[in-house]
């Protein structure tokens, strides 16, 4: 087990954005661990919830990442905490909202074990 840098946790990050753009629901099965946990605004999701949400298609039309941090609290483990600037697909309006996103390294592969969405508030600049 290694311990990772910001550069190589973000690049694994910004691989489940771009599913999320392509709707490619492989790539974003591929990262997520089996016991994936998200923990959003509408509740709960494991990985069958969010690899779904891709059934139809792309679900983000262009995001930014920025503000990114990463925690590393043990080997093998990494934090990544960024704000995230996006755009749904068949919106007009962006959003924006901080991630903090848990990935464990499994036989030398990272995989996305928890991710959790804090929405900025209204009073906040998007």
């Amino acid at each position: 087990m290694t311990i990772p840098n910001l550069t190589e946790i973000l690049a694994l990050e910004k691989m489940v954005w771009e599913a999320l753009v392509s709707g490619d629901a492989a790539i974003d099965g591929m990262l997520l661990d089996d016991q994936f946990l998200g923990v959003y605004e509408t509740g709960f999701s494991d990985k069958a919830g969010h690899v779904g949400q891709l059934a139809t298609g792309p679900t983000v039309a262009r995001y930014s990442i920025s503000e990114a941090r990463l925690i590393t609290p043990h080997t093998g483990l990494a934090m990544l905490c960024y704000r995230a600037d996006y755009l749904r697909t068949g919106r007009k309006d962006a959003e924006a909202m901080y991630v903090s996103s848990l990935w464990q390294q499994f036989a030398g592969k990272w995989r996305n074990i928890f991710s959790q969405d804090t929405s900025v508030g209204p009073n906040k600049p998007v």
